[in-house]
């Protein structure tokens, strides 16, 4: 090979680099677009915006975002929740994601053999979450679509964290009573986050049939008698801040411009 070809190849090796180097400090200095997935479909939230965009799949927002970085949030309806009891003797972290396995595939069968996992534990606590990958909604297809875009995916978490979060930022005291809870309503489907002095205590789900005010008033003292919450619960829906139960009901997806950003 002569000194020439080699002093080519070296520069386009060169060029290339800068190049990547280029793409990750514009991903970076942009801020990071979050995205909604859930029943609702597909939707799109940006710093700016005032009301979140919808999206038929994410390969289309990757191609109208190529090199964009983005935030996604998964709707209840596509997260399930699974508490490991206290006294249950499980030696290590395989033996935890065994069991948890095991009841995700009790409950929904075979198809949650092949679920994406998350366990995690605070002090006794352990708990498991399984996502129900969707067509369109496949942690393959996302790598693939963002790998194809450019585009870099900072985080996939569910949507009740970040309202959790919000929660928290806005009121303080609130988020770290003794005992509280806050429910986000997403549609029909509506999370239950029990709360013991600022840490995440519990997570239930409940499915409204008819999804009107006095169903979801009926169903609320059930669940703080449940988890023994003795400090005032927050309620809140798509249309944050807005607590009020007739809000969290009829706002839509487009307003959940609270999942735009992310709280530090």
């Amino acid at each position: 090979m002569s000194r020439l070809q080699t002093e080519t190849g070296s520069a386009a090796l060169l060029t290339r680099f800068f190049a990547s180097c280029r793409q990750r400090l514009t991903q970076r200095a942009l801020p990071a677009a979050s995205l909604y997935w859930g029943e609702a479909g597909l939707w799109s939230f940006e710093p700016a915006q005032t009301a979140g965009q919808g999206w038929p799949d994410f390969d289309s927002w990757c191609a109208a975002h190529p090199r964009c970085s983005v935030r996604l949030w998964v709707g209840s309806a596509w997260l399930h929740h699974v508490a490991v009891p206290a006294d249950m003797p499980l030696a290590d972290a395989a033996a935890l994601q065994a069991y948890v396995r095991l009841q995700f595939v009790h409950y929904f069968g075979p198809v949650a053999q092949t679920w994406p996992l998350a366990l995690w534990q605070q002090g006794d606590q352990r708990s498991g979450l399984a996502l129900q990958e969707q067509a369109g909604l496949n942690l393959a297809q996302v790598h693939s679509a963002a790998g194809r875009y450019g585009v870099r995916v900072l985080s996939l978490r569910p949507a009740w964290s970040q309202a959790l979060a919000v929660a928290a930022a806005l009121d303080p005291v609130w988020a770290c009573a003794s005992s509280t809870a806050l429910g986000l309503l997403e549609g029909r489907c509506l999370t239950w986050l029990s709360l013991r002095a600022g840490q995440l205590a519990g997570v239930e789900q409940r499915y409204l049939d008819i999804g009107d005010e006095a169903e979801l008033q009926a169903l609320l003292p059930g669940l703080q008698a449940h988890g023994e919450i003795t400090d005032a619960a927050r309620l809140t829906g798509w249309g944050w801040p807005d607590q009020a139960p007739a809000a969290a009901i009829t706002c839509g997806p487009a307003s959940a411009v609270w999942l735009a950003g992310e709280v530090r």
